[in-house]
Order: structure tokens, then sequence, then C-alpha cells
């Protein structure tokens, strides 16, 4: 029996192996019977196999070399804004046993003392991109990455990691946009500068910067769209490249770049409800940065001329109120006293119509040719005034970096009767008393005041708000209820209404038109 079991187990075992070669043969073989199915560790699957387009191929190579040539200049900017407070010393509630014993027994005044105060400083840090323009060390990023800092730190990540302590020595807040230095004893990798008036919509946008504070990051868009008007935290950016290459927090200041790698915006602003990128993303185009990068290097700030006037658009009912031959020109809400315009002669209600020879189309290109003439420069102007055009020559001011802003009286509690008000568009106006202008803060001139407004009511929709000074409709005075009820018998809300009104001590014009 032994031997006839040792005779199975053999036979069995070459059952198996015999089998196993079978299979392992078969699995070798393809339908035509000398094809491999199978892949060995050496076998690597090459660009024809995949069928990869050589110009996919390409594309990749092109985005590889636009990181390896501009990465090593793209930096970190770490702004450090230090803020002093005095806080007093603890106080506690129970005082000192001690002392309140002897003031009990001995009769002794307890000397009331302001309790002192210790100075305590707060660090606050913010972290942005910036992008290396110059081999001598100069940065350009945004102006709001280092306001207020006095302490800047940029890292460099060229391979290994370097810091340099970087210096503010220019910066221009209406553009946002700085210029940073740092030193070496050797030259830092610069990027090249592109033409921002080139780029067509479709194009590939890429945006390179340290997002959340993470080593250079590189991702891929398209430019989305041109000239795109925005306000940002009560600022107004203009001619905004639009682009949905990802851009996040830390991306500001960081270079917008083309296929070519050259820079063609600066990174400044995103849309994000959420808090991070939603697929839109905007940069100052780098022409506009090119135009000023020479002040800012050389005296640190940009020189603009400067008319001292207050302006807004010319809109039908414009024309029809003020006898314009066309819907052109700006119109002047507040000539500033002691400014340019002022003592060249201009008036509230002009519309400026022509600058040196050029018309004026609307407020932005007043705007841009003002800003663009040297101060101290004689230029003329025509303007119409009372449907008569005005010749005038001004010599051009300096921009100030900011304007004072009027200051308005906190509102307290009104009354004022159906007898002495007016409602009209959804709002109620009472004339101007000595009560009403302490009340919104009104501290001369002559009108009715608007004492209450609905919300969604045509006036609204106007602009008008509580505690405006409306000084006439239509260019009627409107002194008192009486003179404010005359005004508004002759309006054709269909052919428009002009509110001449006084806000927060300023004096400007508002239209409305009832939609057709």
């Amino acid at each position: 029996m032994g031997k006839v079991r040792k005779t199975k187990f053999w036979i069995l075992m070459l059952a198996v192996v015999l089998g196993l070669s079978l299979f392992l043969g078969f699995t070798c073989k393809g339908k035509t019977g000398g094809e491999k199915l199978l892949l060995t560790k050496a076998e690597v699957p090459s660009k024809e196999a995949l069928s990869v387009p050589e110009r996919v191929m390409e594309l990749q190579e092109a985005f590889a070399s636009v990181a390896n040539a501009v990465k090593p200049s793209v930096v970190n900017i770490s702004a450090v804004q230090i803020l002093k407070m005095q806080v007093p010393y603890y106080e506690f509630y129970f005082g000192d046993p001690f002392q309140d014993f002897f003031d009990e027994f001995f009769g002794r005044p307890r000397e009331r003392i302001e309790p002192r105060k210790r100075e305590f400083q707060r660090k606050l840090e913010g972290t942005g991109s910036g992008v290396i323009i110059d081999p001598e060390g100069y940065i350009l990023t945004n102006y709001h990455v280092i306001a207020g800092a006095e302490d800047i730190k940029v890292t460099l990540s060229d391979g290994e990691e370097k810091k340099y302590d970087g210096k503010v020595i220019g910066k221009d807040p209406k553009t946002d946009l700085a210029v940073i230095k740092i030193k070496s004893t050797e030259k830092f990798p610069a990027a090249k500068l592109g033409d921002s008036d080139q780029i067509r919509i479709g194009d590939w946008a890429i945006a390179i910067g340290s997002p959340f504070g993470l080593q250079q990051t590189l991702t891929v868009g398209v430019i989305s769209a041109k000239r795109q008007s925005l306000f940002v935290e009560g600022k107004e950016y203009r001619e905004m490249i639009q682009t949905d290459a990802s851009i996040n927090r830390g991306n500001s200041g960081g270079p917008l770049v083309n296929i070519k790698g050259e820079v063609i915006g600066i990174n400044t602003a995103i849309y994000a409800p959420t808090g991070v990128f939603a697929g839109v993303g905007f940069a100052i185009p780098i022409n506009n940065a090119k135009e000023i990068l020479g002040e800012l290097i050389e005296k640190g700030r940009v020189v603009r001329g400067w008319l001292g006037i207050e302006i807004r658009e010319v809109d039908e009912v414009i024309v029809k109120q003020f006898n314009l031959p066309e819907k052109k020109g700006v119109l002047v809400n507040r000539v500033i006293e002691g400014s340019a315009a002022e003592k060249g002669g201009m008036q509230r209600a002009d519309v400026i119509v022509k600058f040196e020879d050029r018309d004026i189309k609307d407020v932005r290109d007043l705007q841009d040719i003002v800003a663009k003439t040297m101060p101290g420069k004689k230029v003329k102007l025509v303007v119409i005034r009372d449907k008569k055009e005005v010749p005038l020559t001004i010599k051009l001011g300096e921009m100030p970096e900011a304007v004072e802003e009027a200051e308005v009286e906190e509102k307290e509690e009104k009354e004022i009767g159906k007898e002495e008000s007016e409602e009209w568009l959804g709002m109620r106006v009472g004339t101007l008393t000595p009560a009403l202008a302490k009340i919104y803060g009104i501290k001369d001139g002559e009108g009715v005041v608007i004492v209450e407004i609905g919300a969604g009511s045509k006036a609204e929709d106007t602009g008008l708000a509580e505690g405006d000074l409306i000084r006439s409709i239509n260019r009627k005075t409107t002194r008192n209820i009486k003179e404010f009820k005359e005004a508004i018998k002759g309006v054709n809300l269909s052919e428009g209404v002009i509110f001449d009104i006084v806000r927060g001590g300023r004096a400007v014009y508002m239209t409305y038109m009832e939609p057709k």
C-alpha cells in the first residue's frame, strides 16, 4: 500500500507541473499565437504607445520651461506690522484691606489715582508675493502687501532658501503697487516684463506666487477678460486683467505671465465668496506698472497732476437740464477751496468738454489725462457754462496722497410734523432748521433735508439718503417746503430729474430717469 500511495503522489505532482506550464504558455500567447499580453518591468510605454500628440508634449514642455525660467525670480514677502496700545494694569475689586483699615480709623482720605497704564505691542504678520524685476534686487509687489509694515523679510527659493531684509523704496496706493529693495553681493534672477496691451482673451495665463504661505506655486488658466473695473474694500481698480488661473491669499504681488514666460500682470485681487479662489482673479496690467516704475524707484512716489475738483458722468438728464449739445464731458460737482481749479476760475456746474485740444468723453478720460500731466504745467480747458463755451487756463497742482473727508456728527432722534414736511418718490423731506442741522451735521446752507426714505423707493434708486440736503430740483431752488412743492410740479420722470444735494459737507449732483 505504501508504494501505491507514493506512486499516486508523484503522478499528481507531475500533473500539477504540466498544468502550470500549459497555463503560463497560454497566457503569454496572443490571439495570433505570438504576441505578448503581459509587460515586464523592463518594458516602459513610449510616446507612440500612449498616442500622445506631439503638440501636447510641446505644450507641456512650454509650461515646464516657464516654471524653470520665472520661479527663481518670484519671492515670498513676510510683512510685520506692530500695533502699539496702552492698557491699564489690573485693579482688584476689593482693593487693599489695610488701606481700608487706616482710612476708617484714622480718617485719612483715600486718594483717587488714575490707574497706571502699560504699553502693549502686538505683532500682525501678513504674507504675500513679489517678482524681481531688476538684477540689482528691485522687487515689484502690491502696496497692500507692505502697507504699514515695520519689518519686511523676503525669501527666495531658487534651489536653497535664502532670506533677505527688504526695504520699501517706493509705494503708490492709487495703483496698489510698491517696490522693495534687497541687497546682495550677487546679482538676482530677474523676470522679463512683457506687453500687457498685446494680450488677448483666451491667451494662456500662468500665475506664480506663495498662496497660504506655501512655497512657489504655479497655476495655469487663460485670460478671461480685459479692462475690468472693480471696487475692492472701497478702492476702485481699473483696467484689470481677469483670469481663471487659480489665485489665492498670498498670491498678491506675484506675477501673471504668458506662455513665453513674460510678466503681463501683478496678481492683486480675487472674487472669493467662500474665502478661497472661485475661478475669478484679477491682475494689474504690467504696462500700468511700467509707466510709474521709474518714479517709484527714483522718487519713492508718483507725482500726478491735480485740478482739485469732484466730478461725475454726464447722463441724459444732465444733457437736458444743462442744455448740452451732446452727451459728453464731465460735470463739476465741487471745486475744492484753494485748488488749482478754483484759482483758474472753474465753477461748480461747469461741464468740462476739452483738455488741451483733446475732447473729454467721460470721467475716466479726464482723470487719466490730468494724472499724466506734470504739476505746474499751464493747461487750456473748455467748459460749458450757461449754454456757452468758456475757455480756461489753469496751472495744475500736485495730487495729494489723501483728500480730507468731511466729518458727520452722530444722528439724534428727530421729530417733524406732517404739516412741516412733504413726501415724494418714497422720501419725506422737511425744511432745514437748526434742530435738523444739528441732527444731520449740516453746518450751513439752505434747502430741504431728507428725514425718511423708503427701502426700494425711487428716491433710494436715485442714490439719495437720509440726511441729504436738497438745494434744488431741475435747477429750481428748494429753500423750503413751499419751493420744494413748486419744483416737483414740473418734473416729468420719464424725461429725468436732477437733484443738487449736499452730503457730508459736499455738493453733489444726482439724477434719476424712469425706465421707459
